[in-house]
């Protein structure tokens, strides 16, 4: 059921919707890390359960990544991420009109913080496959022993 209604989310791509918004810190969550693995950022990250992780929330002119999720009961909510408990609650709770980015929108080429660290970590991946692979190849040209030659011996030149 989620499933499908992603897939329709994501097809429309780029909205305008009008959102519940408000605030949350690691107080209230116990925790920095994310429904996605990452650790939260202020002015970064946000939570929304109407919208595939990734997707893009702009709000006010400022983009937030969704990153994470809330409780199931919060069908048509953004929180965003607040270091500060106090900021929060300045924040408050409030009726906003957001643009909705969702990832599946190739033309756009959105690239997320993720995106960059998972290429990295699989170029490393294949830069180490590459190295153990030449030093078996190395080791495995020829099964025959090797056979000790004497050092060539350097005659010192002549003087001019």
């Amino acid at each position: 059921m989620k499933q499908s209604f992603y897939r329709a989310v994501s097809l429309a791509a780029i909205f305008w919707t009008t959102v519940s918004m408000s605030a949350y810190t690691p107080h209230e969550t116990g925790s920095r890390t994310t429904a996605s693995g990452q650790k939260a950022k202020e002015g970064y990250t946000c939570a929304a359960n109407f919208v595939p992780i990734g997707s893009v929330i702009i709000y006010d002119g400022h983009k937030y990544y969704v990153q994470d999720r809330m409780h199931s009961k919060y069908n048509r909510h953004v929180d965003i991420f607040i270091e500060s408990h106090k900021k929060a609650l300045k924040f408050g709770r409030k009726e906003a009109k957001v643009q909705v980015i969702t990832p599946d929108d190739e033309h756009l080429k959105i690239e997320t913080r993720n995106k960059e660290k998972h290429k990295t970590k699989n170029k490393k991946e294949q830069q180490t496959k590459q190295i153990k692979q030449n030093l078996k190849s190395q080791s495995t040209v020829s099964n025959k022993p090797h056979k000790l030659r004497a050092a060539a011996v350097l005659k010192p030149q002549a003087k001019p």
